[in-house]
C-alpha cells in the first residue's frame, strides 16, 4: 500500500488521497503536508473544477493545497476492476475519460489532524450517478464495506467506511451540482460545515426537509 491515503479500500496512487489508510496519512502530515503530485497539465476540464473550490474553508486554505487530475490520469492509477467501473459509468452517460477531473486537497490543522477534500467532476453528469460508481469502486476491495446514507446540513451524504477497520474515519460523499465532493475529517462540526459550504450552488432539489 502507498503512503497518504484515507481508508483501506481502493488501490488508488498517492496523488489522490482516494479511500485510503487515515492512519497512514496523519503519519505522513507530520512528515509532509504536501503529497506526491502528477506532472500539471494545462486542462480547461481542470480549470473548471478549480473554479468551483472555494479559497478557505472554515479558515482553511483550500485552493492553496490543491493538486488536480484528468481522468486519464486518475484511470492510470486504478486495477482493473477499478477502471471497468469508472469508465461504464462515464459510458452510460455519454462521456469518456477526457471529460473527467478531480482534485486533492489536503490540510493539515493540527500536527496530528487534518482534512481531506476531493471534488470530482463531469460536466453534464448527473453527480448522484458519479456517487454510486465511487461507493461500487469503494466496496471492490473492502473487507466489510458498510455504506449509510445521512441527511447532513440539509443535504444527501453518503457514508463509506470498511468494518473491519473501524479505527478510520468516515469517507463523506455528496453532491454539489454536477461536482461530487469526497471528504475525511474527523471533527463533525468541520464536515457539517464542508457539506453546507460546498453545495452551496447546488440545484434547490437537492435539499431535504
Amino acid at each position: 500500500m502507498s503512503k497518504l491515503r484515507l481508508l483501506p479500500i481502493v488501490g488508488l496512487a498517492i496523488v489522490l488521497l482516494l479511500p485510503m489508510a487515515a492512519a497512514q496519512a496523519q503519519e505522513d502530515v507530520e512528515t509532509s503536508a504536501q503529497p506526491a503530485t502528477l506532472e500539471a497539465v494545462e486542462d480547461t476540464r481542470i480549470e473548471e473544477l478549480t473554479a468551483l473550490v472555494p479559497e478557505n474553508l472554515a479558515g482553511l486554505p483550500l485552493r492553496e493545497n490543491l493538486q488536480a487530475a484528468t481522468g486519464e490520469q486518475l484511470a492510470e492509477q486504478m486495477s482493473d476492476d477499478e477502471r471497468a467501473v469508472f469508465e461504464a459509468m462515464l459510458s452510460a452517460n455519454g462521456k469518456t475519460l477526457g471529460d473527467y477531473a478531480a482534485a486533492n486537497i489536503l490540510v493539515p490543522i493540527t500536527d496530528t489532524d487534518f482534512i481531506v477534500l476531493q471534488p470530482h467532476r463531469v460536466s453534464g453528469i448527473d453527480a448522484h450517478a458519479t456517487i454510486d460508481a465511487w461507493v461500487e469502486i469503494l466496496g471492490l476491495n473492502a473487507e466489510q464495506p458498510r455504506v449509510v446514507e445521512q441527511v447532513i446540513a440539509g443535504r444527501d451524504v453518503s457514508l463509506v467506511s470498511d468494518d473491519a477497520r473501524p479505527d478510520f474515519p468516515l469517507l463523506h460523499l455528496f453532491a454539489g451540482a454536477d461536482v461530487v465532493w469526497m471528504v475525511v475529517a474527523e471533527d463533525e462540526a468541520l464536515v457539517e460545515e464542508a457539506v453546507r459550504t460546498l453545495t452551496a450552488t447546488a440545484p434547490a432539489a437537492e435539499v431535504r426537509d
